[in-house]
């Protein structure tokens, strides 16, 4: 196999599976094990690819548009989201971040629910409107209209001066070895002040994102308390569970 040829089967592991490991490689293409770390050099040089030890990982730099991403697998995110909000009931104070999975948790909630929600997703509060139960505090700041997002520095401002009891983070990309990464830094800021403020904090994934990364750090996996995903793989959950998350699998497709 020739070393383009190579390369093209690797990106193509890493864009099926989020990750391709040295050994697995080796065994599969029938090459030397420094064949394979030269081909990740190159690939990670052109910014393709994201090397961690034994491997590399998928890139994940490209800001998606929110009427994009809301028709992505929703079906999925449906499910995980309705299974998820059982984890927040009896609390009183729960701030609901940015995202579409996070925006069908909130469609999910339980018509009774009590308390009081904290968002910067217009979107969010709009669909917790029908609940008569619930109070709605809003984040401002400046409305990012690709994510549908209210973020700036006025608003991790506003996020410092609270205590939030339970917070369901919006993420990008997540890796047990590079942690939970976000494609623009004024995100990451802001998800740092949530995760700071926050007593529990609760992540609802897609297996898609797990074993990602993007560019701006904003903390280790550690951070998580409950991951919610639909990845069943044992050898993917436990890379997660080990680094401190509780995981939450359902098996939903």
């Amino acid at each position: 196999m020739l070393k383009k040829e190579r390369q093209i089967y690797i990106l193509e592991k890493v864009k099926r599976e989020g990750r391709a490991i040295t050994n697995d490689l080796v065994e599969e293409l029938g090459v030397a094990e420094d064949t394979i770390r030269k081909d990740f050099q190159e690939l990670s040089k052109k910014g393709l690819v994201r090397r961690i030890h034994g491997g590399v990982l998928r890139m994940e730099n490209n800001i998606i548009d929110f009427n994009e991403r809301i028709t992505m697998n929703p079906t999925i995110k449906q499910q995980l989201a309705m299974k998820a909000t059982e984890l927040i009931s009896g609390k009183s104070v729960v701030y609901i971040d940015g995202g579409t999975t996070n925006l069908k948790f909130a469609e999910s909630l339980p018509k009774d629910h009590t308390g009081t929600i904290i968002t910067n997703s217009p979107a969010i509060a709009l669909a917790l409107c029908e609940y008569k139960n619930i109070k709605i505090n809003w984040i401002g700041g400046k409305l990012d209209p690709v994510t549908r997002i209210i973020k700036g520095t006025s608003s991790i401002k506003q996020i410092e001066a609270m205590n939030i009891e339970c917070c369901i983070l919006g993420v990008s990309s997540l890796s047990p070895e590079n942690g939970i990464t976000f494609p623009s830094f004024g995100e990451a800021e802001l998800k740092k002040e949530l995760i700071a403020r926050s007593s529990q904090i609760i992540v609802i994934a897609n297996k898609e994102k797990l074993g990602s990364v993007s560019t701006f750090l904003a903390a280790d996996i550690s951070a998580i308390d409950i991951l919610v995903t639909n990845e069943t793989d044992e050898r993917i959950i436990k890379s997660y569970s080990k680094r401190g998350p509780q995981v939450i699998v359902y098996d939903v497709n």
